[in-house]
């Protein structure tokens, strides 16, 4: 879904920013506008991750959730960016109509009522139901109905972390059969309903840290596949990074692991075809997993930008949101996110930062030119 329309997810208002953050605020990342606004002790102003004013030093950054909440703390706003104005995901506010019908479905899955019909839906925006549709898709990156689920999904999570019952939470969300929770639990939320009541503690995750063209490497992999592909140069910030995607997962620390992922990531780096039979345990939302998907059809040595792959899936205006989809990647290189450009040709955000980025893109293009001669 993307986060023009949805609220960014809230991050503790002061604190640091992760390694991933700060690359996205030295990058001048536009992907990463809708997730938090950083703030300058120096200075006492406050930006979007996007803006291009000179890049602070990273001990001197806090981040915020709200233009709010970094004014109440006592920071002013930019006044090249204007953070104050900002609409989260940096597009003008979406089509009234379509506003309509996706508030329609908001109150009718807050009442605890059935999803509104297609023909429900075009009729509250005064549309035709398939010109809804195409549009609703393009603006929020999921079909209305996918859009529904997403939002039921989201419900679910929070009643199995307040402790509420399986079968409670299941029907207290809305959906209408437990078997159609089980049969997705896994992409939804990567375990048992059950386990991720108890926190994921029936998660184990097999953590193996190594030194690799990429710099230090670590490799988490679960019974699914290889679920995290990290790179960084201490340990601690990328064990902190792991703990942040799976919180409650167990970690079994043993770097003699995790060969199937470094001999993929070998593979990579010298532009060879992955190797057979390679599992990725990818974890996100729908709209994530097609994005993440459409990364791995990028031929090595090949680029294409945020709008190419929007176009791609159909959704010719979510390129802001394929942004944030690349942004969310934690399986480096596996994942090609650093084959997605700005549409100008910039680099655009990378997590593990954009030296990073640049180096790979230049690797692959000399593979692939030495491929050719």
């Amino acid at each position: 879904m993307t986060r023009t329309r949805t609220a960014p997810p809230r991050i503790p208002d002061g604190r640091a920013p992760t390694d991933a953050e700060f690359a996205a605020i030295r990058g001048n990342d536009a992907a990463a506008d809708g997730r938090f606004l950083y703030a300058v002790t120096t200075t006492k102003v406050f930006c979007r991750p996007s803006c291009v004013s000179r890049v602070p030093k990273r001990e001197n950054v806090r981040l915020f959730a709200a233009a709010e909440a970094a004014e109440a703390a006592g920071f002013r706003p930019c006044k090249r960016c204007r953070p104050q104005t900002y609409v989260a995901g940096g597009v003008p506010a979406p089509d009234a109509r379509l506003e309509r019908a996706r508030s329609l479905i908001d109150r009718r899955l807050a009442d605890g009522d059935s999803t509104p019909t297609l023909a429900e839906l075009a009729r509250t925006a005064h549309m035709g139901a398939s010109h809804l549709q195409r549009r609703f898709a393009a603006a929020y990156g999921l079909s209305p109905r996918a859009y529904a689920e997403a939002k039921r999904v989201k419900t679910l999570k929070q009643e199995l972390r307040r402790g509420s019952g399986v079968s409670d939470a299941i029907y207290g969300a809305g959906f209408g059969a437990a078997s159609r929770v089980y049969e997705k639990a896994g992409r939804w939320l990567g375990m048992t309903p059950a386990d991720y009541r108890r926190g994921g503690e029936g998660l184990t995750l097999t953590v193996a840290i190594r030194r690799s063209p990429m710099g230090l490497t670590l490799v988490a992999e679960s019974p699914r596949g290889i679920a995290a592909l990290l790179f960084g140069d201490r340990e601690k910030p990328l064990l902190d990074e792991l703990r942040g995607e799976f919180p409650a997962a167990a970690i079994d620390r043993d770097d003699t692991a995790g060969d199937a992922a470094f001999t993929a990531l070998d593979a990579a780096l010298q532009g060879r075809p992955l190797p057979r039979g390679l599992r990725l345990d990818l974890r996100g939302t729908p709209f994530q997993i097609r994005v993440w998907t459409a990364l791995q059809t990028i031929p090595p040595g090949e680029t294409r930008t945020y709008q190419d792959i929007a176009r791609s899936l159909g959704m010719p205006t979510a390129a802001r949101a394929v942004g944030s989809a690349c942004g969310s990647n934690i399986l480096g290189v596996l994942v090609p996110c650093h084959r997605a450009l700005r549409s100008d040709g910039g680099l655009g955000g990378y997590r593990w930062g954009l030296a990073r980025k640049e180096k790979l893109l230049d690797g692959e293009a000399a593979v692939t030119e030495n491929a050719a001669e």
